[in-house]
Protein backbone atom coordinates (compact mmCIF):
# COMPACT_ATOMS: atom_id res chain seq x y z
CA UNK A 1 0.00 0.00 0.00
CA UNK A 2 2.89 2.35 0.61
CA UNK A 3 3.88 1.99 -3.03
CA UNK A 4 0.48 2.81 -4.46
CA UNK A 5 -0.88 5.91 -6.10
CA UNK A 6 -4.58 6.65 -6.09
CA UNK A 7 -6.52 9.08 -8.18
CA UNK A 8 -9.76 11.06 -7.95
CA UNK A 9 -12.74 9.41 -6.40
CA UNK A 10 -15.23 7.29 -8.22
CA UNK A 11 -17.20 9.79 -10.27
CA UNK A 12 -20.50 7.97 -10.03
CA UNK A 13 -23.61 9.75 -11.24
CA UNK A 14 -26.15 7.22 -10.05
CA UNK A 15 -29.87 7.85 -9.89
CA UNK A 16 -31.86 6.82 -6.85
CA UNK A 17 -33.26 3.78 -8.59
CA UNK A 18 -35.77 2.72 -5.97
CA UNK A 19 -36.02 5.66 -3.65
CA UNK A 20 -37.76 8.30 -5.69
CA UNK A 21 -34.76 10.60 -5.55
CA UNK A 22 -32.36 12.22 -7.95
CA UNK A 23 -28.75 11.61 -8.80
CA UNK A 24 -25.43 13.38 -8.66
CA UNK A 25 -22.69 14.24 -11.07
CA UNK A 26 -19.10 15.30 -11.31
CA UNK A 27 -16.69 14.01 -8.70
CA UNK A 28 -19.27 13.14 -6.08
CA UNK A 29 -20.14 9.46 -5.96
CA UNK A 30 -23.81 9.17 -5.09
CA UNK A 31 -26.37 6.58 -4.30
CA UNK A 32 -25.22 3.10 -4.92
CA UNK A 33 -26.74 -0.03 -3.45
CA UNK A 34 -26.76 -0.68 0.20
CA UNK A 35 -24.12 -2.78 2.01
CA UNK A 36 -25.12 -6.14 3.57
CA UNK A 37 -23.48 -8.58 5.86
CA UNK A 38 -25.05 -11.50 4.00
CA UNK A 39 -25.84 -12.13 0.35
CA UNK A 40 -29.60 -11.84 -0.23
CA UNK A 41 -31.39 -14.78 -1.84
CA UNK A 42 -32.46 -14.32 -5.48
CA UNK A 43 -36.03 -13.73 -4.30
CA UNK A 44 -35.02 -10.62 -2.35
CA UNK A 45 -34.91 -7.48 -4.43
CA UNK A 46 -33.57 -8.03 -7.92
CA UNK A 47 -29.91 -8.82 -7.27
CA UNK A 48 -28.07 -10.34 -10.25
CA UNK A 49 -26.59 -13.68 -9.19
CA UNK A 50 -25.27 -14.93 -12.54
CA UNK A 51 -23.67 -13.25 -15.57
CA UNK A 52 -22.19 -14.64 -18.82
CA UNK A 53 -18.53 -15.60 -18.74
CA UNK A 54 -16.45 -12.60 -19.88
CA UNK A 55 -14.37 -12.70 -23.04
CA UNK A 56 -11.23 -11.22 -21.46
CA UNK A 57 -8.05 -13.15 -22.19
CA UNK A 58 -6.94 -15.69 -19.59
CA UNK A 59 -4.33 -14.19 -17.29
CA UNK A 60 -5.11 -10.64 -18.38
CA UNK A 61 -5.46 -7.66 -16.08
CA UNK A 62 -8.98 -7.13 -17.40
CA UNK A 63 -10.05 -10.61 -16.30
CA UNK A 64 -8.39 -10.21 -12.90
CA UNK A 65 -10.20 -6.92 -12.24
CA UNK A 66 -13.55 -8.26 -13.48
CA UNK A 67 -13.35 -11.37 -11.28
CA UNK A 68 -12.11 -9.51 -8.20
CA UNK A 69 -14.82 -6.84 -8.34
CA UNK A 70 -17.60 -9.39 -8.81
CA UNK A 71 -16.21 -11.59 -6.05
CA UNK A 72 -16.36 -8.69 -3.60
CA UNK A 73 -19.78 -7.57 -4.76
CA UNK A 74 -21.06 -11.12 -4.29
CA UNK A 75 -19.68 -11.27 -0.73
CA UNK A 76 -21.28 -7.93 0.08
CA UNK A 77 -24.61 -8.76 -1.55
CA UNK A 78 -24.56 -6.08 -4.23
CA UNK A 79 -25.03 -8.38 -7.22
CA UNK A 80 -22.79 -9.16 -10.17
CA UNK A 81 -21.85 -6.92 -13.08
CA UNK A 82 -21.89 -8.19 -16.67
CA UNK A 83 -19.18 -7.44 -19.21
CA UNK A 84 -20.17 -4.81 -21.76
CA UNK A 85 -18.06 -4.55 -24.90
CA UNK A 86 -19.13 -0.93 -25.28
CA UNK A 87 -17.97 -0.09 -21.75
CA UNK A 88 -14.75 -1.99 -22.47
CA UNK A 89 -14.35 0.38 -25.41
CA UNK A 90 -14.91 3.52 -23.33
CA UNK A 91 -12.63 2.34 -20.51
CA UNK A 92 -9.97 1.31 -23.01
CA UNK A 93 -10.14 4.64 -24.79
CA UNK A 94 -9.58 6.53 -21.54
CA UNK A 95 -6.77 4.17 -20.52
CA UNK A 96 -5.10 4.99 -23.84
CA UNK A 97 -5.66 8.72 -23.33
CA UNK A 98 -3.94 8.66 -19.94
CA UNK A 99 -1.15 6.50 -21.30
CA UNK A 100 -0.51 9.06 -24.02
CA UNK A 101 -1.02 12.25 -22.03
CA UNK A 102 -0.05 11.40 -18.44
CA UNK A 103 -1.99 11.20 -15.21
CA UNK A 104 -2.63 14.92 -14.68
CA UNK A 105 -6.27 14.80 -15.84
CA UNK A 106 -7.44 11.32 -14.86
CA UNK A 107 -11.24 11.45 -15.03
CA UNK A 108 -11.16 14.38 -17.47
CA UNK A 109 -9.94 14.71 -21.03
CA UNK A 110 -9.04 17.79 -23.09
CA UNK A 111 -10.29 18.15 -26.65
CA UNK A 112 -7.48 18.15 -29.18
CA UNK A 113 -5.13 15.95 -27.17
CA UNK A 114 -4.18 12.50 -28.53
CA UNK A 115 -6.83 9.88 -27.87
CA UNK A 116 -9.57 12.33 -26.84
CA UNK A 117 -13.08 10.79 -26.79
CA UNK A 118 -14.94 12.98 -24.28
CA UNK A 119 -14.46 15.39 -21.39
CA UNK A 120 -16.28 13.34 -18.74
CA UNK A 121 -16.81 9.64 -18.20
CA UNK A 122 -20.43 9.94 -19.29
CA UNK A 123 -19.35 11.61 -22.52
CA UNK A 124 -16.86 8.84 -23.27
CA UNK A 125 -19.38 6.13 -22.49
CA UNK A 126 -21.87 7.76 -24.87
CA UNK A 127 -19.16 8.11 -27.54
CA UNK A 128 -18.57 4.37 -27.31
CA UNK A 129 -22.23 3.80 -28.22
CA UNK A 130 -23.60 2.91 -24.77
CA UNK A 131 -26.84 4.74 -23.90
CA UNK A 132 -26.66 5.04 -20.11
CA UNK A 133 -29.26 6.14 -17.61
CA UNK A 134 -26.55 6.16 -14.93
CA UNK A 135 -22.81 5.63 -15.16
CA UNK A 136 -19.56 5.96 -13.26
CA UNK A 137 -15.83 5.46 -13.45
CA UNK A 138 -13.03 4.35 -11.15
CA UNK A 139 -9.30 4.77 -11.80
CA UNK A 140 -6.27 3.62 -9.87
CA UNK A 141 -2.57 3.33 -10.62
CA UNK A 142 -0.12 1.29 -8.60
CA UNK A 143 3.55 0.40 -8.62
CA UNK A 144 2.82 -2.43 -6.20
CA UNK A 145 3.92 -5.94 -7.08
CA UNK A 146 0.42 -7.42 -6.96
CA UNK A 147 -0.79 -5.05 -9.70
CA UNK A 148 -4.47 -5.59 -10.42
CA UNK A 149 -5.40 -6.92 -7.00
CA UNK A 150 -3.98 -3.71 -5.56
CA UNK A 151 -6.36 -1.66 -7.73
CA UNK A 152 -9.42 -3.49 -6.43
CA UNK A 153 -8.15 -3.62 -2.84
CA UNK A 154 -7.53 0.13 -2.82
CA UNK A 155 -10.99 0.87 -4.24
CA UNK A 156 -12.45 -1.25 -1.43
CA UNK A 157 -10.23 0.24 1.30
CA UNK A 158 -11.42 3.80 0.73
CA UNK A 159 -14.29 6.15 1.45
CA UNK A 160 -15.42 7.34 -1.98
CA UNK A 161 -14.11 4.65 -4.35
CA UNK A 162 -15.94 1.99 -2.34
CA UNK A 163 -19.09 3.15 -4.15
CA UNK A 164 -18.01 0.76 -6.93
CA UNK A 165 -18.78 -2.19 -4.65
CA UNK A 166 -22.31 -1.00 -3.88
CA UNK A 167 -23.37 0.50 -7.20
CA UNK A 168 -26.82 -0.48 -8.50
CA UNK A 169 -25.43 -0.61 -12.03
CA UNK A 170 -25.72 -3.64 -14.34
CA UNK A 171 -22.74 -3.55 -16.71
CA UNK A 172 -18.98 -3.09 -16.46
CA UNK A 173 -16.08 -2.41 -18.80
CA UNK A 174 -12.43 -2.82 -17.83
CA UNK A 175 -9.08 -1.64 -19.14
CA UNK A 176 -6.12 -2.68 -16.97
CA UNK A 177 -2.52 -3.05 -18.03
CA UNK A 178 1.01 -1.76 -17.49
CA UNK A 179 1.60 1.76 -18.74
CA UNK A 180 4.57 4.08 -18.96
CA UNK A 181 3.70 7.79 -18.91
CA UNK A 182 6.15 10.54 -18.07
CA UNK A 183 5.46 10.07 -14.36
CA UNK A 184 6.93 6.57 -14.41
CA UNK A 185 5.92 3.00 -15.21
CA UNK A 186 3.11 1.44 -13.23
CA UNK A 187 -0.13 -0.47 -13.64
CA UNK A 188 -3.21 1.54 -14.60
CA UNK A 189 -6.73 0.24 -13.96
CA UNK A 190 -9.79 1.94 -15.48
CA UNK A 191 -13.32 0.67 -14.83
CA UNK A 192 -16.56 2.02 -16.28
CA UNK A 193 -19.91 0.92 -14.82
CA UNK A 194 -23.36 1.77 -16.11
CA UNK A 195 -27.01 0.88 -16.45
CA UNK A 196 -28.57 1.35 -19.88
CA UNK A 197 -31.88 3.08 -20.48
CA UNK A 198 -33.48 -0.33 -21.11
CA UNK A 199 -32.28 -1.93 -17.87
CA UNK A 200 -33.49 -1.83 -14.26
CA UNK A 201 -31.09 -1.04 -11.43
CA UNK A 202 -30.28 -3.95 -9.11
CA UNK A 203 -30.95 -3.48 -5.41
CA UNK A 204 -31.39 -5.87 -2.48
CA UNK A 205 -34.66 -6.50 -0.71
CA UNK A 206 -36.12 -4.41 2.09
CA UNK A 207 -34.33 -4.72 5.42
CA UNK A 208 -30.97 -5.59 3.88
CA UNK A 209 -27.88 -3.87 5.20
CA UNK A 210 -24.74 -4.32 3.13
CA UNK A 211 -21.31 -3.52 4.45
CA UNK A 212 -17.62 -3.51 3.73
CA UNK A 213 -15.64 -5.02 5.39
CA UNK A 214 -18.23 -7.79 5.27
CA UNK A 215 -19.03 -10.32 8.01
CA UNK A 216 -16.18 -12.72 8.85
CA UNK A 217 -13.83 -11.14 6.33
CA UNK A 218 -10.17 -11.91 7.01
CA UNK A 219 -6.93 -10.12 6.10
CA UNK A 220 -8.59 -6.71 6.07
CA UNK A 221 -6.11 -3.82 5.77
CA UNK A 222 -5.56 -2.03 9.08
CA UNK A 223 -4.57 1.37 7.69
CA UNK A 224 -6.12 3.76 5.17
CA UNK A 225 -3.83 6.35 3.58
CA UNK A 226 -6.65 8.85 3.21
CA UNK A 227 -4.53 11.55 1.59
CA UNK A 228 -3.98 9.34 -1.45
CA UNK A 229 -7.71 9.51 -2.23
CA UNK A 230 -9.08 12.53 -4.06
CA UNK A 231 -11.23 14.24 -2.91
CA UNK A 232 -9.55 13.58 0.43
CA UNK A 233 -11.84 12.34 3.21
CA UNK A 234 -11.07 13.60 6.75
CA UNK A 235 -8.18 15.72 5.38
CA UNK A 236 -7.00 16.74 8.86
CA UNK A 237 -5.78 13.18 9.47
CA UNK A 238 -2.33 12.12 8.24
CA UNK A 239 -3.65 8.56 7.93
CA UNK A 240 -6.64 6.64 9.24
CA UNK A 241 -7.86 3.19 10.09
CA UNK A 242 -9.74 1.03 7.63
CA UNK A 243 -13.08 2.66 6.70
CA UNK A 244 -16.25 0.69 7.43
CA UNK A 245 -19.08 1.48 5.03
CA UNK A 246 -22.74 0.59 5.41
CA UNK A 247 -25.48 1.41 2.94
CA UNK A 248 -29.17 1.42 3.70
CA UNK A 249 -30.61 1.65 0.20
CA UNK A 250 -32.93 -1.17 -0.82
CA UNK A 251 -35.52 -1.83 -3.45
CA UNK A 252 -38.84 -0.14 -2.71
CA UNK A 253 -37.35 2.12 -0.04
CA UNK A 254 -39.90 4.84 0.82
CA UNK A 255 -37.73 7.14 2.96
CA UNK A 256 -40.72 8.84 4.55
CA UNK A 257 -38.46 9.95 7.42
CA UNK A 258 -34.69 10.37 7.73
CA UNK A 259 -32.60 7.30 8.45
CA UNK A 260 -31.74 7.76 12.14
CA UNK A 261 -28.48 6.27 13.38
CA UNK A 262 -28.38 5.45 17.09
CA UNK A 263 -25.09 3.52 17.14
CA UNK A 264 -22.27 2.91 14.69
CA UNK A 265 -19.14 1.70 16.46
CA UNK A 266 -16.01 -0.35 15.81
CA UNK A 267 -14.51 -2.22 18.75
CA UNK A 268 -11.45 -4.50 18.93
CA UNK A 269 -11.82 -7.81 20.75
CA UNK A 270 -11.51 -7.19 24.48
CA UNK A 271 -11.18 -3.44 24.01
CA UNK A 272 -13.24 -0.26 23.81
CA UNK A 273 -14.74 1.39 20.74
CA UNK A 274 -12.19 3.22 18.60
CA UNK A 275 -12.38 6.97 18.10
CA UNK A 276 -13.82 7.60 14.67
CA UNK A 277 -15.57 10.03 12.35
CA UNK A 278 -18.88 8.99 10.80
CA UNK A 279 -19.31 10.48 7.34
CA UNK A 280 -22.74 10.82 5.71
CA UNK A 281 -24.37 12.89 3.02
CA UNK A 282 -27.17 14.60 4.92
CA UNK A 283 -28.39 16.40 1.82
CA UNK A 284 -32.01 16.28 0.73
CA UNK A 285 -34.43 18.78 -0.78
CA UNK A 286 -37.02 18.02 1.90
CA UNK A 287 -34.55 17.72 4.77
CA UNK A 288 -31.85 15.34 6.00
CA UNK A 289 -31.78 11.84 4.51
CA UNK A 290 -29.59 10.60 7.36
CA UNK A 291 -29.82 11.97 10.89
CA UNK A 292 -28.46 11.03 14.31
CA UNK A 293 -30.08 9.72 17.44
CA UNK A 294 -26.82 10.04 19.33
CA UNK A 295 -23.46 9.75 17.53
CA UNK A 296 -21.92 12.78 15.85
CA UNK A 297 -22.26 12.71 12.06
CA UNK A 298 -19.99 14.62 9.68
CA UNK A 299 -21.83 15.93 6.63
CA UNK A 300 -19.81 15.10 3.49
CA UNK A 301 -21.25 16.07 0.12
CA UNK A 302 -18.91 13.62 -1.64
CA UNK A 303 -20.52 10.63 0.07
CA UNK A 304 -22.99 8.47 -1.82
CA UNK A 305 -26.55 8.78 -0.62
CA UNK A 306 -28.11 6.53 2.03
CA UNK A 307 -24.62 5.51 3.10
CA UNK A 308 -22.54 5.99 6.24
CA UNK A 309 -18.80 5.42 6.54
CA UNK A 310 -16.98 5.10 9.85
CA UNK A 311 -13.36 6.27 9.57
CA UNK A 312 -11.12 5.42 12.58
CA UNK A 313 -8.85 8.34 13.42
CA UNK A 314 -5.91 5.96 14.01
CA UNK A 315 -4.76 2.87 12.14
CA UNK A 316 -6.25 -0.35 13.47
CA UNK A 317 -4.30 -3.10 15.21
CA UNK A 318 -2.88 -5.86 13.05
CA UNK A 319 -4.18 -9.45 13.33
CA UNK A 320 -7.11 -8.32 15.47
CA UNK A 321 -10.81 -9.14 15.39
CA UNK A 322 -13.05 -6.06 15.26
CA UNK A 323 -16.77 -5.93 15.92
CA UNK A 324 -19.06 -3.50 14.11
CA UNK A 325 -22.28 -2.56 15.90
CA UNK A 326 -25.02 -0.70 14.02
CA UNK A 327 -28.42 0.41 15.25
CA UNK A 328 -30.58 2.58 13.00
CA UNK A 329 -34.21 3.28 12.19
CA UNK A 330 -34.89 2.84 8.48
CA UNK A 331 -38.37 3.32 7.02
CA UNK A 332 -39.77 3.24 10.54
CA UNK A 333 -38.16 -0.10 11.38
CA UNK A 334 -35.26 -0.61 13.76
CA UNK A 335 -32.23 -2.39 12.34
CA UNK A 336 -29.84 -3.85 14.89
CA UNK A 337 -26.85 -5.56 13.28
CA UNK A 338 -23.39 -6.58 14.39
CA UNK A 339 -20.63 -8.43 12.58
CA UNK A 340 -16.92 -9.11 12.91
CA UNK A 341 -13.90 -8.89 10.61
CA UNK A 342 -10.20 -9.55 11.24
CA UNK A 343 -7.31 -7.36 10.17
CA UNK A 344 -4.25 -8.64 8.33
CA UNK A 345 -1.11 -9.65 10.17
CA UNK A 346 1.00 -7.10 8.28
Amino acid sequence: MHNSRSFPALALALLLAACGGGGGSGGAPVVSPAPTTQTPSPTEGNIVTSVPAPTYAAGSGNLSIFNAINALRSKIGSGLLAQSLLLDKSAGAHWSYINQNGISELHGETAGKPGYTGVRAGDRIAAAGYTASVSGEAIFSTVGTDKYMTCVAEWANSVYHAALLFASTIDIGVAANNFNPAEGASTLCVVDVATSTTQTAQLPGAGSIRAYPYANQADVPFVFFNRTETPTPVPDLAEAGTPVTVSFETRGMAVTAPIAISQFTLTPAGGTAVEARILVNKGGKLGPVIASNGPALTDDGNMQGFTATLVPVLRLKAATAYNVALIAVVDGKTINKSWTFTTAAQ
